[in-house]
């Protein structure tokens, strides 16, 4: 208790974001070794943070340890085990968080962050409710800003699937803001958890929710970007996963003339990762991560349709002296459980094997929706791509 002490006092004298601070921890070697030197001006301060020395006194935070137990929330500081571990390895980690609710879900593996702008087109908010719930629902924790718009959709999604969220604050975790999303607060603590580097009571100041898109970031895997305009705050969030060796991926826009887009395009054409589906990001942790991947059920939209996927051969015989060729007969599956798409696709790959453009053109499905369709029937087991852009029934 007595180091946690020490590490609230030092977060108030040298603030948000300080990465000051981490340095001086690694050279002394803890938060009382700092405090320490900072008490005989071994470690100079600058003017705001000599006024913040005189206000983040001993009792100040003895105060503060005990408003947190009344409310019960959990301090946590990078010497206690629930401090998550992914944010020790960025720039500028918080000395302390504030976390009201389920603290296990910092430490869950397979975190995603989702953000994007406060006032997002129905495509935006739609794809990162859907995505986030299906993402949720086979093991991933989500995590966002619980901004309006994209954060809360995500947030929205996630829990509606049954799944965990994290919420970073750039307020209190005792402060609901916005008061839209009251409705999910306590919903959201039982299902997850609210974090927050400043302090109880801290409002919703501007200055602080660029600080916090570190943390968002820096506690996940990946960031996905639903929807951003440029200088959106979002895209702070993009720039921090960058810096914090984090994927980025984007939602391509259904406009490409949409302002509302801009700031998505930009990082789709630096190589962000485009996601069509929530398949495009299990994609990329499903080799590392199997083991936090939630099995798949037989009604999920994973599963592979009822038939059989051997290939049966039609022996050579003679007819007329004539040698016939040895012929593929693929038996007619079952696809009436099939989406309208996958199916007009998989009769045409039962005919024989296409070329991605041939496909296009045959079917009639534009090319975006034809690649997530037929990369969800390679999940499902039913359909395999060969070299040449070639597609095939399995």
């Amino acid at each position: 208790m007595k180091e946690k002490l020490y590490w609230i006092m030092l977060a108030g004298i040298f603030g948000p974001a300080s990465h000051e601070l981490s340095e001086h921890i690694n050279r002394y070697g803890g938060p009382a070794e700092v405090y320490r030197a900072v008490c005989e001006a071994v470690i100079p301060l600058k003017p705001y943070e000599k006024r913040q020395f005189s206000v983040w006194t001993k009792e100040k935070a003895d105060s503060v340890i005990e408003e947190c137990e009344k409310k019960n929330i959990s301090i946590l500081t990078p010497d206690d085990d629930g401090y998550p571990s992914k944010l020790k390895t960025i720039y500028d980690p918080p000395a302390v968080l504030y976390a009201f609710g389920d603290i296990s879900c910092l430490n869950d593996e397979l975190t995603l962050g989702v953000v994007g702008t406060r006032k997002p087109s129905a495509y935006g908010r739609t794809a990162a409710g859907k995505i986030s719930a299906e993402l949720a629902k086979v093991g991933f924790t989500i995590v966002s800003g619980f901004a309006a718009g994209i954060d809360s959709a995500a947030h929205r999604g996630a829990l509606s699937a049954g799944g965990k969220t994290v919420a970073v604050l750039g307020c209190g975790v005792d402060v609901i803001y916005p008061k839209t999303n009251e409705d999910i607060y306590r919903i959201l603590a039982e299902n997850g958890v609210f974090i927050s580097e400043f302090p109880l009571g801290t409002p919703p100041l501007g200055k602080n929710f660029p600080l916090r898109n570190r943390i968002i970031s820096g506690i996940s895997l990946g960031i996905f970007v639903a929807e951003a305009p440029l200088h959106s705050g979002a895209l702070i969030t993009a720039e921090s996963a960058i810096e914090q060796e984090r994927d980025v991926f984007c939602l391509p826009p259904h406009d490409i003339f949409d302002r509302n887009f801009e700031g998505v395009v930009k990082y789709l054409r630096d190589g962000a990762f485009p996601v069509f589906s929530h398949l495009d990001i299990i994609y990329e942790y499903c080799t590392n991560y199997s083991h936090k991947l939630s099995p798949v059920k037989p009604s999920d939209e994973y599963s592979t349709p009822r038939g059989t996927d051997t290939h049966v051969s039609e022996p050579a015989s003679k007819k007329n002296g004539n040698t016939h060729v040895k012929k593929e007969v693929r038996p007619r599956a079952d696809l009436s459980g099939l989406p309208e798409n996958q199916r007009i696709i998989a009769d045409l790959l039962e005919e024989r094997d296409h070329h991605i453009d041939e496909l296009c053109e045959r079917s009639g499905i534009d090319m975006p929706d034809l690649l997530t369709e037929l990369t969800e029937m390679e999940v499902s087991g039913l359909a395999v791509s060969l070299p040449g852009n070639i597609y095939a029934l399995k």
